[in-house]
């Protein structure tokens, strides 16, 4: 019954997939638009996104055990902050697992919707900038960033094509991918806002609100026009029968 229920929250909330996808490119329009796109630091970030590109198809069954450590610690890490106890945690080239107090739908999903790598990367930015401004240039962190993105883009979703994962079974597997798309676009948007200096978050959070209500709306209106027909069409099938 909980998987039917979550099934069909997954499906009424399909159309923030498109509403958030065409937020993210609306944004990357005005950012375009507005400025030079290829600035030192999107330089450097697609860089290193298209380096871990490469290393992934070259070498992506040798990092395998890299992107274990990061998905089980990203489970621990979602327990703690859940406020369940961690009884083991195992890590092997052939996969891993951790023992837990307790789960819930953002333990179990976390690892698909957290970048372990990136958050760590963005953290030690924050205090290596905070502390010693100058000592490493941007262009270092922006060529991480996207090496950090790309490997969890990549492996995440080998993780969900190429493997049988048991998390996405736990709450139905149409529900955990939904959520987990909705929220690595949101995560992607987010991003973007933050880095954006033509977009801010007030601005792009209105956007977000006023277009959801606007799809939902005309898809109601279209629900209500055809739905009563429907109805009707098989009730009076069903009573000729």
């Amino acid at each position: 019954m909980k998987k039917v229920l979550l099934a069909m929250v997954a499906f009424l909330g399909l159309p923030l997939v498109w509403v958030l996808i065409k937020c993210f490119l609306e944004a990357l329009a005005i950012e375009t638009l507005n400025a030079p796109f290829f600035t030192q630091g999107r330089i450097c970030f697609l860089s290193g996104f298209g380096a871990m590109t490469v290393l992934y198809v070259w070498k992506g069954a040798a990092l395998q055990v890299v992107y274990v450590f990061a998905h089980e610690m990203t489970h621990a890490v979602a327990g703690l902050l859940c406020f369940a106890k961690v009884h083991q945690v195992s890590v092997r080239t052939t996969g891993g697992f951790v023992q837990l107090s307790k789960s819930n739908l953002f333990i179990t999903l976390a690892p698909y919707c957290l970048p372990f790598y990136l958050l760590i990367a963005v953290l030690v930015y924050g205090i290596v900038h905070h502390y010693w401004p100058n000592a490493i240039p941007f262009a270092v962190w922006a060529t991480l960033f996207g090496f950090f993105t790309a490997f969890h883009v990549w492996y995440t979703a080998n993780a969900l094509f190429a493997v049988s994962q048991p998390d996405t079974h736990e709450y139905g597997r149409f529900f955990s991918w939904w959520f987990i798309l909705v929220m690595n676009l949101f995560f992607a948007l987010l991003a973007l806002v933050i880095t954006s200096s033509h977009v801010t978050l007030r601005e792009q959070a209105k956007r977000l609100g006023a277009t959801s209500a606007t799809v939902y709306c005309n898809l109601y209106e279209r629900a209500k026009a055809v739905l009563p027909h429907d109805i009707v069409n098989s009730t009076a099938e069903r009573m000729k029968k």
